[in-house]
Order: C-alpha cells, then sequence, then structure tokens
C-alpha cells in the first residue's frame, strides 16, 4: 500500500509538542511512560516548550505554538515531530507557520483527530508528508502490539503500521494521494487556503464523536463543496460513537447515495481512527488498493 519514508536508527532524535489543547497535568504519568519507551527503543525525545496547558485550554498562544513546531521543523538534528495533542485549537496555528521554511526542511508530522488541520494544511502549502497516526497508542491498552508495531516499521523497515485491512464498498481498486483526517476537524479548512485540492486524491474519513445525524449532516457539507464530485476514492475509516450506537450502515448508505452519480470507490476499515489498535495512514503520500 504506503512507501515507507521513515526510518529510525538508535540515537534518533524526535520532537513532542502540543499544537491543539494543552495536554493537562492528570496525562503526566502517560506522558512521561510514552518517553520511556521513545527513550527504550534508542530515541532522544526533544519536549516543545507547548506542551502542558498553562492557562485555560492552551499551552501558549497561537503564534508561541506555532513557534515551537517551526523551531522544530528547522532543526536539522530531528528526524521527526509527535503531536500528542487533541480539542480544538490545532486550527488556530495555521497562520503563523513558516510553510516556506517547512518546505526546505521537510520532516514527518504525526498526529490525529484536530492534527487533521495541521495534516493537510501541511500538504497543502508546504507538499509536506504527514502521518495520521496517534503516538499514545503505545502506552495505551493495546500498547504492547503496537510498540511491535511500531518498531518493526520504523526501526526495521517493515509495513506493520501501514497494512491495514479493508473491505469494499464499491468497486475493487483506487489509488491517488491521500488527504482527509477527522471528518469535523478536516472541514474547519473549509473556505480556507488550507484545504487540499480534493481532484484525483483519495479522501480519508473518521471520527471519534457524531451519531448518525451529526455525521451525515458533516458528508452533506463536504458533497455540497463539490469534493466528493472530485475525489478518486473514499477511505471509510473507524467512526468510534456512530458504531458504538450501530448507526454506521445508516451513513453508508447515505454516502453510496449521494456518490452514486460519480461511482467512486470506497472501503471501509475499522484499524484507521481513535481506536487504540489502529494503525497508521500517510496524509499526502501516494496510495494503491
Amino acid at each position: 500500500m504506503n512507501n515507507q519514508p521513515l526510518k529510525f536508527t538508535k540515537g534518533s532524535k524526535v520532537g513532542l509538542i502540543a499544537c491543539s489543547d494543552g495536554l493537562k497535568e492528570e496525562a503526566l504519568p502517560k506522558i512521561n511512560e510514552l518517553i520511556q519507551t521513545l527513550n527504550h527503543f534508542g530515541l532522544e525525545v526533544i519536549v516543545a516548550r507547548t506542551l502542558m496547558r498553562r492557562a485555560s485550554y492552551f499551552s501558549g498562544t497561537p503564534a508561541e505554538r506555532a513557534e515551537e513546531l517551526n523551531r522544530l521543523f528547522k532543526n536539522d538534528e530531528i528526524s521527526a515531530i509527535f503531536d500528542i495533542s487533541g480539542g480544538d485549537s490545532a486550527n488556530q496555528i495555521l497562520d503563523y507557520l513558516d510553510y516556506d521554511c517547512i518546505r526546505i526542511n521537510p520532516k514527518p508530522f504525526f498526529g490525529i483527530s484536530d492534527l487533521s488541520v495541521i495534516l493537510n494544511g501541511l500538504y497543502t502549502r508546504s507538499d509536506s508528508i504527514s502521518f495520521h497516526f496517534r503516538l499514545m497508542n503505545l502506552v495505551y491498552s493495546d500498547g504492547e502490539v503496537q510498540r511491535k508495531w511500531f518498531y518493526r516499521t520504523f526501526f526495521e523497515g517493515q509495513h506493520d503500521l501501514f497494512d491495514f485491512k479493508y473491505k469494499w464498498v464499491r468497486g475493487n481498486h483506487m489509488s491517488g494521494i491521500v488527504i482527509g483526517g477527522n471528518i469535523r476537524c478536516f472541514l474547519k479548512l473549509s473556505g480556507t487556503n488550507y484545504l487540499p485540492d480534493p481532484e484525483g486524491k483519495i479522501l480519508f474519513l473518521e471520527s471519534l464523536s457524531g451519531r448518525a445525524s451529526r455525521i451525515v449532516s458533516l458528508t452533506t457539507q463536504l458533497h455540497q463543496i463539490g469534493y466528493l464530485d472530485r475525489c478518486a476514492g473514499l477511505i471509510l475509516g473507524s467512526f468510534t460513537e456512530l458504531e458504538n450506537y450501530n448507526e454506521y450502515s445508516i451513513v453508508e448508505e447515505y454516502i453510496k447515495e449521494i456518490t452514486q452519480r460519480t461511482g467512486i470507490p470506497i472501503i471501509k476499515t475499522d484499524e484507521l481512527g481513535h481506536g487504540s489498535h489502529s494503525k497508521c495512514i500517510m496524509i499526502g503520500q501516494n496510495i494503491v488498493l
């Protein structure tokens, strides 16, 4: 599926940051466990000044958070940047990022959920490849297998984290550059110059919250801005709340209905999204299924 463009070696340096809502103090034990896990792999962790909450929801002002991310990108010693935050604040930093500098100093950026705005903004403005993956999975309930997948993928050059199982909803082949992520957060880019051009792209969608009425509403917005008419395929990941209420079929039938005219290929996977067992997909990278 994906070509794997990242391989760590012992002693590689990685950045840890929160570009969305800052981390709460009660998250510190898990954060420390994560850092110890990365150290055990042989990675040196550089912690950004904007990680923990200072006041209200934020680890810094939008300009401060952006400057920390810019600083990590400029640091030639850092091999990758992991954002372990989430929430609602990531789009605040988009106007402050130095996209020209990031284009000259590209490095993998990891995050999910609200970080979807940065994953796609980096691709649109800097031609950067980013990774839709939650690093905290290494220390959550499926941590043992996640650590195995992570090490095999990013140290040994295997494809454990990229090989996700899926079923065809329509068609039997799709290929193109992947864009998208969390559907609610991705749509924050609507009307901005950070929204990727969907022409010929594979649109990946997932969500933590939202029952059928909300996900149908968000999908309708994608349809109304012309996105679903122009993309070359859909990857439907996990929709946690929707599936917990057994309402996924409502959404799938609606998506099939509104894309019937173009007949774009669609797959469904339970291995991309917010689940602790979820794998990784690259935003801005070509995929063939």
